[in-house]
């Protein structure tokens, strides 16, 4: 069976990064960056443990360059903004961490960031045909 194949455009590759920035937060700072109130309870059965630490996910920095060299730039270029960084490794993943602020709260946190690299490009189809291809998924043809 012959499946229809698109074909990229000329010049529709890019490298993508995504940068995923993370804190170090009690629970109790986590709920007052999320609703941006302070958090009290006057339940007597309440056991949640506000003073428990963990990491909360606060911003997602995303750019795209066409060549490898200018990518690698903006990457230096990011982490010059954060002063000074100590890279690790956790569990096979790899984290660059600094202090700085996280908007919505005050003073200053331990943060880290972990960067997601990939290649894209930009396809031209026609859809007509794709789709033809697409109801005949499952069926045995020659």
């Amino acid at each position: 069976m012959q499946i229809y194949k698109p074909n990229a455009e000329g010049n529709g590759y890019f490298y993508h990064v995504r940068i995923y920035q993370e804190a170090l937060l009690t629970y109790k700072q986590q709920l007052e960056r999320k609703h941006r109130e302070r958090v009290s309870t006057t339940d007597p059965d309440d056991t949640t443990d506000y003073d428990a630490m963990d990491w909360y996910k606060t911003e997602e920095t995303s750019f795209a360059e066409k060549e490898w060299e200018d990518l690698v730039t903006r990457i230096r270029n990011h982490f010059k903004m954060k002063g000074n960084i100590i890279y690790q490794t956790e569990r096979d993943e790899h984290y660059a961490y600094f202090t700085g602020s996280v908007i919505f709260l005050k003073g200053s946190f331990m943060l880290r960031e972990r960067i997601w690299i990939y290649h894209s490009s930009t396809i031209q189809f026609d859809e007509q045909r794709f789709m033809t291809d697409l109801t005949r998924i499952g069926r045995w043809e020659k």
